[in-house]
């Protein structure tokens, strides 16, 4: 038996990632450092890859995947 991520956790945690990514490069040493560092740890325990680059891109790629369809609304 595989143990499978919750891919909204998956996108809530790529979405932490890209938030910091897009911070002013002055916040980078007491925010975004930290911050990235510990948001791509856990991307790699949740998805079982030690790469971090190969964890976002599966995060990124499971969560979409799982994503729900967007909505029409018809007004």
């Amino acid at each position: 038996m595989v143990l499978q991520a919750d891919p909204e956790i998956l996108r809530e945690l790529v979405n932490r990632y890209d938030e910091l990514q897009s911070l002013d490069e002055s916040y980078w040493d007491s925010t975004v450092k930290p911050g990235t560092e510990g948001t791509l740890y856990t991307l790699c325990v949740l998805t079982g890859i030690r790469d971090e680059t190969k964890a976002l891109a599966a995060a990124r790629c499971l969560s979409a995947a799982s994503a729900p369809p967007p909505s029409s609304a018809s007004a």
